[in-house]
Parts: C-alpha cells; sequence; structure tokens
C-alpha cells in the first residue's frame, strides 16, 4: 500500500483472474479486503489437470473508507485499488467492482 496524490493505493498480483467473476474486494469501515479464487481444469482422452488457487487479504487504512472514490483496476494481472483519502466517511460494508482491461 503506498500514498500518493491524495490517494491510498493498494497493489495485488492476482495473475490469471477473471475479475468480473473470480476477485471480490469489500471495504467496511477502515478495512479493504480483496479475495480471489482462480479454478482451472483440463481434460483430453489422455490426461487432466487441474489448479485451484485462493487468495485471501485485509488491508486497515488509518481512516474509514469513503462511499464514493474508490476505485479498481486490472490489468495485465495487476489489481489496483484507489481509494480517496477522506476526513471522514460513513461505516458501511459494500463490494466494489473491478474494471476489466481496456
Amino acid at each position: 500500500m503506498t500514498e500518493e496524490d491524495e490517494k491510498y493505493i493498494v497493489h495485488a498480483e492476482l495473475p490469471g483472474m477473471d475479475p468480473d467473476h473470480e476477485i471480490e474486494i469489500t471495504a467496511e469501515g477502515d478495512v479493504l479486503t480483496v479475495r480471489a479464487e482462480h479454478t482451472e481444469s483440463k481434460q483430453d482422452k489422455q490426461h487432466s489437470e487441474f489448479r485451484y488457487g485462493s487468495f485471501q487479504r485485509s488491508v486497515r487504512l488509518p481512516v474509514p473508507i469513503p462511499e464514493e472514490g474508490v476505485e479498481a483496476d486490472y490489468q495485465d494481472g495487476i489489481l489496483t485499488i484507489r481509494v480517496l483519502l477522506a476526513e471522514q466517511a460513513k461505516e458501511t460494508a459494500r463490494s466494489i467492482r473491478v474494471k476489466p482491461p481496456q
């Protein structure tokens, strides 16, 4: 986590994920949580392969996370979350949508 230009920026390396279906970001109070789960299987007549992985990390920010001003995008296997600095914010739980690559 870094702080720059009146924003907190959180980066997570999550290669091979589908941001629409495999990544979940939630904010509650001053805690930002990222969850990701990936399942992949390949089968042919001779063999089969399965890959599975899950990830969860929570980060506590020094101030409550505002309802507006939180953005997340995913590009080249890197999830980037930007949180605007706010003096005060309501403490409500919510999900943050990850923008697909452009």
